[in-house]
């Protein structure tokens, strides 16, 4: 495990916390059990949790400040022509982590167990995929 970073040190201190009831998670494009699994492996390859490999999806949520149309129109959601959403707090009820990591808005859902099963339950959870208002292509 020494070979893998520990993400502790990118976890935010979000004094605002979580509205569960308001706040929004949003994944972009690949919204697939494939596309949610590698995104959670290549993470798990490279950062650790509390000694563990860390199996998480990158997500964006609509803290205070950050608006659905400003994350979506953001650097990290513009160039996705696709998106899914769901409360925050359905995603903790069924006992998915949300943890603050990196730059804000940025948020980890950890995929714990990291099966093809859990990655399906996420999809379920965030329901319709939805085109981005906001896509812009991608620069070549």
């Amino acid at each position: 495990m020494s070979d893998l970073e520990s993400i502790e040190p990118h976890l935010r201190d979000d004094v605002s916390g979580l509205d569960l009831d308001a706040d929004l998670v949003v994944r972009g494009w690949p919204l697939t059990v494939e596309g949610l699994l590698s995104n959670a492996g290549a993470t798990r390859e490279r950062f650790s949790f509390d000694g563990l490999p860390f199996a998480a999806i990158s997500a964006e949520i609509t803290v205070p400040g950050w608006p659905l149309d400003e994350i979506l129109a953001g650097p990290r959601l513009r160039t996705r022509s696709r998106y899914a959403t769901a409360a925050a707090g359905r995603l903790a009820d069924d006992g998915f982590g949300l943890l603050p990591t990196f730059s804000a808005p940025h948020y980890s859902v950890v995929l714990d167990p990291y099966t093809s099963e859990r990655a399906q339950r996420l999809l379920d959870l965030l329901g319709e995929v939805r085109a981005n208002p906001h896509h812009v292509r991608r620069r070549p």
